[in-house]
């Protein structure tokens, strides 16, 4: 009797463990829309978050005659030319990290000894 009754209770206990292997998500079009808004606007902080080496501020004149000399000089960079009142200002590359950004500013120095590393703030 008791073995019927240890073999009753165990086929039970394995019966009401079973589980169906399958789930269904529903997915609400809400949070597909704040999502791709979530990625969006982390994507803008990102892009916006840089440092980059300004090498020139004054007259335009001087700041087209360098971004010409820089264009040349530094091909792989990419070059910024700005005007913020009252100057014209000539800016290279965008860096993630301020490390990068003070190894091209040591090479750069030894042309441009007023450039220095700036970080906008947006």
């Amino acid at each position: 009797m008791k073995k019927i009754l240890f073999l009753s209770c165990l086929f039970f206990c394995c019966k009401i463990n079973c589980q169906v292997n399958q789930f269904d998500l529903k997915n609400d079009p809400k949070l597909d829309s704040i999502l791709k808004l979530k990625k969006s606007i982390d994507r803008e902080i990102y892009d916006s978050n840089y440092y980059s080496i300004q090498v020139f501020s004054g007259n335009y004149k001087n700041g087209d005659s360098i971004i010409n000399y820089v264009s040349e000089k530094y091909l792989s960079d990419s070059l910024y030319f700005y005007f913020e009142t009252p100057n014209y200002k000539v800016r290279i590359g965008k860096f993630k990290s301020k490390i990068n950004a003070e190894k091209k500013l040591r090479e750069i120095k030894k042309e441009f000894k007023s450039a220095f590393i700036f970080k906008p703030k947006n």
